[in-house]
């Protein structure tokens, strides 16, 4: 399956999942409205109950079932609402901690892994949480790509070697890749609203229990009862939910890291690795029932477990990524599969969106290693990870020119000394930044970034903004730069809420922008004219949409093509193939690709939401 593929098939999911819970509240609302039959049949004639209402009409049922309801709904969007904060929320839940910077070689090996692959499939590098588990499991969680989390524990952490744990890290970031964590989120808000009467079942029955013996407590002990027979049904009904939403998304999630690592040995030896482990193979925080669709490997266990898992079987899962396995469960070395698929040609690029392999990987390594060691420091602290955005969107200024300390002090405010100072520091140790390295470096920068507060990304953001304002020629690739930070932190930190979204357009009501959008990357490759028009019309005609027009080079905007940007980032995922399928056709019509037309080609398909891996 491909990116944009999974991207609508995780909507459609999403609908499949609110049937469910809709089928699964009737039922919650029939057991209720039985319960209450079968208490006052059972009453006798001259309890309080009976005096009160001997035989209770309809609107006694439909005033429970109400109430139900509105127990179950608003039980929902509490537990939905308090997980806005997206991936960090989760952490937080399982009390998790927030790994900064490495202080054992294991940690260390965690975070180049983790770095290596999101560097690979050009997205934003995840926080990385440790739960302080000895047993071997993982998660991802969030709404989208800009708040994911990489929690693993410590033991998945300390027993696999390299090649294990970069399977499944490449497992979690398939999930990220895939639209499976806002999927995850969701279902733990709808099932805590239907787990919730047995809570109050459980409360009523202790509330009971506690007060004088009366006729009205012993009639509050038997709803108490009953609402705690229903809260299990709510359990049962939720466990089935979670089983159908999530074993056949971890076989594909399985099958993607492979995919991207090209190392079924690595995932595979994980598993291996799960089911050898002597100790206990189960989380023990209490939380671990909530996320358990979401871990690499079942986290809690199951009375029914064929029933209620929400992994397949160890087994199984080993078996699909190696058929010819003998059944033998033995820690054995991870060797590297030599017979690695070559990169797909260039006019194939588009499907490898949201589906880095072996050698993107490769590429990451090489750029984490090519980094001057200050940089690659700086990225790990908020002065320093602002510091290299705004190094990034001077570049026109800075690289291979003279007189840098004065250059940089004429383009930033003088209100912001230590910013200034930082990336004074930085560049004395190295100007000039690869173009290939940029994005790479940006992504590096969010996972510290977003762990700012919102008044202190917007003092960052602000100097961000001054720099483009304060360019007396307005660079596209510094803006480039400007967006792809700024549209990752202002959904994560300057929205109400991680869930807040636009509504979707489509590609024949956005002709404008994509005149605006196609026309500059038609002028990207340096050419003019004939050619650039002869390309532009390339991609028009793959869209087979009518009226659009090459914009002459003298009236494109910043200002225009921003608004092209924020347009078309809301087309629907399979609108957005079509778009990134005519934006490679306007790249490649000449058969040569320069290094503005890669960068704005990685930089633009990145802000619209489907990151390209690090070569396309």
């Amino acid at each position: 399956m491909d990116f944009f593929s999974a991207q609508d098939h995780a909507k459609r999911r999403t609908r499949y999942l609110v049937l469910l819970f809709v089928l699964s509240l009737l039922s919650l609302l029939a057991m209720t409205n039985v319960l209450l039959y079968l208490i006052f049949s059972f009453s006798s004639v001259d309890t309080e109950i009976s005096r009160v209402d001997a035989t209770p009409g309809p609107a006694l049922y439909i005033g429970v079932s109400l109430a139900v309801l509105l127990v179950v709904i608003v039980s929902s969007l509490f537990k939905t609402l308090s997980l806005r904060q997206g991936g960090d929320a989760i952490a937080q839940m399982m009390n998790a901690r927030l790994l900064v910077s490495a202080s054992s070689v294991d940690e260390q090996k965690l975070l180049n892994v983790v770095e290596e692959m999101a560097i690979a499939s050009g997205t934003a590098v995840p926080p990385v949480y440790v739960m302080d588990e000895n047993s071997i499991n993982a998660f991802a969680a969030g709404h989208t790509s800009d708040d994911a989390v990489i929690g693993i524990t410590r033991g998945a952490m300390q027993k696999l070697n390299r090649e294990q744990l970069q399977g499944v890290i490449a497992h979690e970031f398939s999930h990220i890749l895939h639209g499976d964590m806002r999927l995850n989120l969701r279902l733990i808000g709808l099932l805590h609203g239907i787990m919730v009467l047995g809570i109050m079942g459980h409360y009523m029955l202790r509330a009971a229990s506690m007060s004088r013996r009366n006729n009205n407590n012993a009639a509050v002990a038997i709803f108490g009862i009953g609402l705690l027979i229903i809260g299990a049904s709510g359990t049962f009904f939720g466990g089935l939910i979670k089983a159908a939403v999530s074993r056949q998304r971890e076989f594909l999630a399985d099958a993607s890291a492979v995919q991207y690592t090209r190392n079924p040995a690595g995932i595979s030896g994980a598993l291996k690795r799960i089911a050898s482990d002597s100790g206990n193979q189960y989380l023990t925080n209490p939380a671990a029932s909530q996320i358990s669709h979401a871990l690499f490997s079942e986290g809690i266990k199951h009375k029914f477990n064929a029933l209620f898992a929400t992994h397949p079987p160890l087994e199984t899962r080993i078996r699909a990524l190696e058929p010819d396995w003998n059944g033998k469960i033995s820690e054995t070395s991870v060797t590297r599969n030599s017979d690695a698929s070559p990169m797909m040609a260039a006019g194939f690029a588009i499907m490898r969106a949201g589906t880095p392999d072996e050698s993107d990987i490769k590429e990451a390594r090489q750029i984490l290693q090519s980094l001057p060691p200050e940089y690659f420091q700086a990225c790990k602290e908020p002065l320093g990870a602002s510091a290299i955005i705004c190094i990034l969107m001077l570049k026109q200024d800075l690289d291979g020119q003279a007189n840098v300390d004065q250059r940089i002090a004429i383009r930033m405010k003088t209100n912001s000394p230590g910013l200034v100072s930082e990336v004074t520091r930085l560049c004395r140790v190295q100007s000039i930044i690869e173009p290939a390295h940029r994005s790479a470096l940006v992504n590096l920068c969010l996972g510290c970034l977003r762990q700012l507060s919102k008044s202190q990304y917007q003092k960052f953001r602000a100097e961000w903004s001054e720099l483009i304002q304060r360019d007396p020629q307005p660079d596209l690739h510094s803006w480039l730069i400007f967006q792809l930070a700024s549209s990752h932190l202002d959904r994560l930190l300057l929205t109400t809420t991680g869930t807040q979204r636009n509504a979707e357009t489509s590609l024949v009501g956005s002709l404008p922008e994509l005149g605006t959008f196609l026309s500059v990357l038609a002028y990207s490759g340096g050419v003019n004219g004939v050619n650039a028009e002869q390309a532009f019309k390339a991609a028009a005609n793959s869209l087979k949409i009518e009226n659009l027009e090459l914009i002459p080079a003298n009236r494109l905007t910043l200002s225009e093509f921003q608004r092209a940007s924020n347009q078309l980032k809301s087309l629907r995922f399979s609108d957005k193939k079509r778009l990134l399928d005519a934006m490679l056709l306007c790249v490649y019509y000449d058969n040569t690709v320069t290094v503005a037309e890669n960068e704005l080609m990685r930089t633009t398909s990145e802000i619209l939401g489907c990151p390209l891996p690090a070569k396309f």
